[in-house]
C-alpha cells in the first residue's frame, strides 16, 4: 500500500549507488531520521539534485511503499549559502550534521531536536560572530534534548563524551 509524505527536512547524508541513484538520509520535522531513495535522480533532466545537497532544507514529497520512502518531489527552503562560504562555519556545520547522523533514532519523531538544528543552522548562516563557545551550547543542548546528557559539558569532555557515545574517533578534520 502506497502512502504519500508531505514534509520538512534537512539533509544530513548523501550516498551514492548504482545508476543514477542516491540513498539519502533526511532528519524530518514529522517523522524524525529516515532514509530515503532517490530513484533516478541523478538523471540530467532532475530538477531534485540540487535540492539534496548536504544541510539544505527542503519540502520533500515522500512515498512510502513496502516498508521504503521513495524521494518523489523536492522544493528549496534554503541552500544555507552563506555558510558554505566560510571555512570556519563549514566546519562546525558538518561536525554537528556528523553528530545527529551518528546519535538520532531512525523514524522517531523528534521535533525539539528539529527545531534546535534548525535555529542552529540559522544563527550559524545569519550570526557573523558564530564561535566555538555558540556551537558547543548547541551540543549541549541536542544532547540534553535526545536524552544524551543531563548537565552541560565542557568543551574538551564533550568532544571525548560525543566520541564514546557514537563508539567511534571524530574524524581530524571535523574537529573544531
Amino acid at each position: 500500500m502506497k502512502k504519500s509524505l508531505k514534509t520538512e527536512a534537512l539533509v544530513l547524508k548523501k550516498k551514492y549507488l548504482l545508476g543514477k541513484n542516491l540513498l539519502l538520509t533526511l532528519f524530518t520535522q514529522n517523522y524524525g531520521k529516515i532514509t530515503v531513495l532517490a530513484y533516478g535522480i541523478k538523471n540530467i533532466k532532475s530538477r531534485r539534485l540540487s535540492h539534496i545537497e548536504t544541510s539544505n532544507l527542503i519540502i520533500a514529497l515522500i512515498e512510502k511503499k513496502a516498508g521504503r520512502y521513495y524521494l518523489k518531489e523536492t522544493q528549496l527552503i534554503s541552500a544555507f549559502s552563506l555558510i558554505k562560504k566560510e571555512a570556519l562555519k563549514l566546519k562546525f556545520l558538518y561536525f554537528f550534521l556528523f553528530i545527529l547522523d551518528r546519535i538520532l533514532p531512525e523514524n522517531q519523531k523528534e521535533e525539539k531536536a528539529y527545531l534546535i538544528t534548525k535555529k542552529f543552522l540559522i544563527d550559524l548562516s545569519c550570526d557573523d560572530n558564530f564561535n566555538s563557545n555558540k556551537f558547543f551550547k548547541y551540543q549541549n543542548k541536542i544532547l540534553m534534548i535526545l536524552g544524551y546528557l543531563q548537565k552541560k559539558l565542557k568543551e574538551k569532555n564533550l568532544s571525548l563524551f560525543i566520541e564514546e557515545l557514537i563508539d567511534e574517533k571524530i574524524p581530524p578534520f571535523l574537529k573544531v
